[in-house]
């Protein structure tokens, strides 16, 4: 009995099962059918990685400092309350004493009221984002320096297929697939997931029209990588105005009561009026 052939087919069977084969992507031409390796981004298991760096929250209470810059400048102490989703207040407080002036944000609505003069604003808060479509849920991923969808939310792993990954020297930049109909945006991580910028461009404008944020100080917080640091520099009727912030403390998920109400007996300036509230004229 010849054994050969049993050993040689015994072979061929161990390396058939040894082997893998390589995932492929066929593709048809007009020459014919042709097939190829596929291969993957290295870059897209970050996209999910950076969505983790964004905790879970529902209320914050923060205190630190607020400067505004412009045609006027104001720096001052400040608290800060949020509701996720439903609202924003910011109070100024010169010295952490009186309450002078104070900021909401509910919805789509922006609320300016000057104690000392007695007088209020109430715009859409696209009065600060130059012009960007933006509702309460934005400014706050803007503030606690998140990533987000315009219209859709915070980013997360959900989302990460509407967003392109690219490197670019040491950064990482997240950019969404398709932009907002009139805006093309960008969030530049280092390569620790740590939110560096936000860059906000509308689409044909000059260079003035950028609405952008630096951030840094980032901190692991009960909620996530929170930036301690931020700088915003936005357009308000063809002026560069810049909006600092600094928090120094930081209370999560606490019972917090904001009022949105507009203040009665003052008097309602307009848009333009905004930069001479905030500088006391």
């Amino acid at each position: 009995m010849k054994r050969t052939p049993i050993i040689l087919l015994t072979c061929l069977m161990l390396a058939a099962c040894g082997s893998k084969k390589p995932a492929v992507t066929t593709t048809t031409t007009t020459q014919g059918t042709t097939t190829q390796p596929e291969t993957q981004n290295p870059l897209d298991s970050y996209k999910s990685l950076i969505g983790n760096t964004f905790g879970a929250w529902k209320s914050l209470e923060a205190s630190g400092s607020i400067s505004i810059g412009g045609a006027k400048s104001l720096s001052s102490s400040m608290t800060m309350k949020m509701v996720r989703n439903k609202s924003i207040y910011i109070s100024v407080r010169p010295m952490g004493i009186m309450e002078v002036a104070k900021l909401v944000i509910t919805g789509d609505t922006l609320i300016v009221v000057d104690k000392i003069h007695k007088r209020y604003l109430c715009e859409n808060v696209k009065l600060i984002t130059s012009g960007i479509p933006a509702d309460v849920s934005t400014v706050q991923d803007i503030f606690l320096g998140r990533a987000f969808l315009l219209g859709e939310g915070t980013y997360n792993s959900a989302l990460a297929s509407n967003f392109n990954l690219e490197e670019s020297g040491d950064k990482l930049l997240l950019k969404p697939v398709e932009g907002e109909k009139d805006f093309d945006y960008e969030f530049a991580f280092d390569k620790a997931l740590k939110l560096l910028s936000s860059t906000v461009k509308p689409r044909g404008g000059g260079k003035n029209d950028t609405y952008s944020v630096l951030y840094s100080n980032v901190k692991k917080t009960v909620a996530g990588n929170v930036p301690h640091d931020l700088k915003v520099s936005t357009v308000m009727n063809g002026s560069t105005v810049k909006l600092g912030l600094e928090y120094k403390s930081l209370k999560w998920n606490e019972a917090v009561k904001i009022d949105t109400s507009l203040p009665k007996g003052y008097e309602r300036m307009s848009g333009s009026s905004l930069l001479n509230m905030l500088g006391g004229n």
